[in-house]
Order: C-alpha cells, then sequence, then structure tokens
C-alpha cells in the first residue's frame, strides 16, 4: 500500500500559475507511466489556496483538475482580480490619505489594501463547487483540504480543515488548526497579499495572506498524516548574486527595492527554509533507529520540491506594460520596474505571462519526471 501523499502550494500572486502548469505535467507523466496519482492532503497558501481548493473540487477526475486549473489561468485578467478603474483606485487612495493624516483624530478602522478585491471573490466563488469538496471528502478521494491563513488579532498562523472524521489538530503557539467547512471567505483571506489585498473578515476576526509568518508550511499536512509530500514553489533556486536586480551601487534602496525584500521575506522564503529543515531531519531519522524514531516522535518524510527554472521576476519587468495603467504609475511612484519585479510578478494576472508560467511549469515537471514516478510508486 503506498504511503499517504500531501500536496504543498506556496502563495505568491500571480505566480500561482507556475503551479498549475507542474501539476498539468504530473498529471501526463502518471497517465502515460500507468502510475496512478492521487493527493490524499491538499495544502495551499495565498495563490496556492486558490488551487488547492479548486483541487479539491475535482479531485475524482486529475485530468479535469489541471484542465479546469490551466483554463482559469491561461484566461485571467486583472479585472477578474482587483478593480483597476481610475476611480475606486482614487476613492482608495484618498481615504489612505484620510487616515493616514487625521487618524489621531478619527481614531483606528478596519484594515484596507492598495486594491479592490471585491472581483476577485467573484472569481473564487463562481469557479468552486463546494459540495463537490464534500462529496469527494465523503467518497475517500480527498483526507483533507487545508487553507492557512495569519489571524491579525492573534498573530497566529491559522489553517483550516475539512476534513471527514477526525483528524490531528494542532495548537502550538502561532500555529493552530480549525476544523471548519472551507468556503469563499477562507480562500480569499488566505490569498490577501499584506497592504496590496485588504484582510478579510471570517466569521469574527480579520486574516491575511497565508504565507504570513507561516513559517513551517508542510508542517498541516505532516500534522494531518501525510507520509511523502510534493512541495512547488513559485521561485528560483539562485545565489543571492543571481537574484540582485537594477543599480548596485551605493544609493539607498528606493521603497520599491524595500518592498521586493520585505515580501520575498515573507511570502517567499518560508517554503524553501522549511524544505531545507525537513532535508536536515530526515537524515538524523534515518541515522537513528525505528525505536528511536518512535521516542523522540521523528519520521523521515519523502518529499520533492520542484521550483521554477527561470526567473519569474525577470520575466515579469520585461511584460510590466500589460499592467495597467493606473497601477503602472504607482509603480514609478516606488521606484524603477526592476526594484519592483517581485511585485508586478504578483499583480501580474495577464493572460499571456500566467500562459507562459503554465508553460515553464510543465517544462520543469517533466524533467523531474523520473522523480516524480518514484515519489508516487512509494
Amino acid at each position: 500500500m503506498s504511503k499517504k501523499m500531501g500536496l504543498v502550494l506556496s502563495g505568491g500572486g500571480a505566480r500561482g500559475a507556475y503551479q498549475v502548469g507542474v501539476l498539468s505535467a504530473l498529471y501526463e507523466i502518471s497517465l502515460s507511466s500507468g502510475v496512478p496519482l492521487k493527493f490524499d492532503f491538499l495544502s495551499g497558501v495565498s495563490a496556492g489556496a486558490i488551487n488547492a481548493s479548486s483541487l479539491a473540487s475535482n479531485c475524482d477526475d486529475m485530468k479535469i483538475a489541471t484542465q479546469s486549473l490551466a483554463k482559469l489561468w491561461s484566461e485571467i485578467s486583472f479585472e477578474q482580480v482587483f478593480s483597476t478603474d481610475s476611480l475606486t483606485m482614487g476613492k482608495i487612495g484618498l481615504q489612505w490619505l484620510k487616515e493616514l493624516s487625521m487618524g489621531g483624530f478619527a481614531g483606528t478602522t478596519p484594515g484596507r489594501g492598495l486594491l479592490d478585491t471585491t472581483p476577485l471573490r467573484g472569481l473564487i466563488h463562481s469557479n468552486m463547487d463546494y459540495e463537490k469538496v464534500r462529496a469527494n471528502i465523503e467518497a475517500g478521494y480527498l483526507d483533507a483540504l487545508c487553507i492557512t491563513s495569519i489571524d491579525y488579532a492573534k498573530s497566529a498562523t491559522t489553517s483550516f480543515v475539512q476534513s471527514k472524521g477526525t483528524l490531528p489538530s494542532w495548537d502550538k503557539g502561532r500555529k493552530r488548526s480549525e476544523h471548519t467547512e472551507i468556503s469563499t471567505e477562507h480562500i480569499l483571506a488566505s490569498s490577501a497579499i499584506p497592504l496590496l489585498f485588504p484582510p478579510v473578515k471570517v466569521a469574527d476576526r480579520y486574516f491575511g495572506d497565508g504565507a504570513v509568518r507561516n513559517h513551517a508550511p508542510c508542517s498541516p499536512v505532516i500534522y494531518l498524516g501525510a507520509e511523502k509530500l510534493l512541495v512547488i514553489g513559485v521561485r528560483l533556486q539562485a545565489s543571492t548574486a543571481h537574484e540582485i536586480r537594477g543599480s548596485s551601487d551605493s544609493n539607498a534602496p528606493s521603497v520599491a527595492r524595500v518592498v521586493n525584500t520585505i515580501l520575498n521575506g515573507v511570502l517567499l522564503d518560508a517554503v524553501e527554509q522549511d524544505i531545507e529543515r525537513l532535508r536536515r531531519l530526515n537524515e538524523y531519522a534515518n541515522a537513528i533507529s525505528l525505536e528511536q524514531q518512535k521516542t523522540v516522535s521523528l519520521r523521515p518524510i519523502e518529499h520533492l520540491f520542484i521550483s521554477p527554472s527561470e526567473d519569474i521576476g525577470e520575466m515579469a519587468v520585461q511584460k510590466a506594460s500589460k499592467l495597467p495603467r493606473v497601477i503602472r504609475y504607482l509603480m514609478k511612484g516606488l521606484g524603477n520596474m526592476q526594484d519592483a519585479s517581485e511585485i508586478i510578478s504578483y499583480l501580474l494576472f495577464d493572460p499571456g505571462f500566467c500562459s507562459d508560467l503554465i508553460e515553464i511549469g510543465r517544462k520543469d515537471g517533466f524533467s523531474h519526471k523520473e522523480q516524480l514516478i518514484q515519489l508516487m510508486l512509494k
């Protein structure tokens, strides 16, 4: 009997299209090799939450599951994610100006974002079948769907888990789980990129992007019982020298470069660090006996980490002209386009750009064919 497999999908705005390409390749590899493909646990944060939820609603047929995601991302547009008209942007700008200048007199107001994501709520809701998620879990096609967000009130990472029967719960300081039925609000909350997208109210609390303060994105599926993992990142693995773009002089960094650095640290670094932590724990677990593993509650976790072979930030800069005019105006106010590469890549919900990411994901998936087959067989 094969080990239970978990799929971990990280965040990154429009970069989520890359994950779809990898999943599409994985399905075709499974089909051609005759090795069954089944994810027992699906876990996602931010854009990965959208992809994981969509898979959960179609996991009874992986062909439909991957095709639906590919169609969604290859046809996506800015207008489906956030309002881009000047009137809406102007109202948001005036509201920010009012709150920053008059906050001491007016008191605090609910957290806001630079962009209005009302369209994204509609996009998620229209592409989700929550009844099918429930039916697939009941039928055994899936053990659990896990969507992670940051609880702004408690500054704690909260994983919302939908499952059949009783699966483990956890409350480890700033990491906790809540068993519930996943809804559009949970997915939207996990996708709320700090400052760019507004926090989302779920029940009586406000939540934001699941990558914030999520130092161990692989842990939810491991807690739930996964014995092997496929983890899909959205950033090129490269040396620091290769990641530096733009000016290298001694001038003070632009606001765009500062925001780029913060977003990288907050949203993208965690999954890479967690994979390295998992690798070290596996080395330790394999070095001790089975009895010792039980004593210290440690077991090796088979895993495969796939990330882009190309620099998505650099690709985004080349297509920055596709951004809505008002967004380009705002970007130029923060610094040059090179400095804002990561911000642009998060917001570039352009069908051409996302289709390119899907193709890169497919290429990278097929380049890991043998490793993927071995993982499915374990």
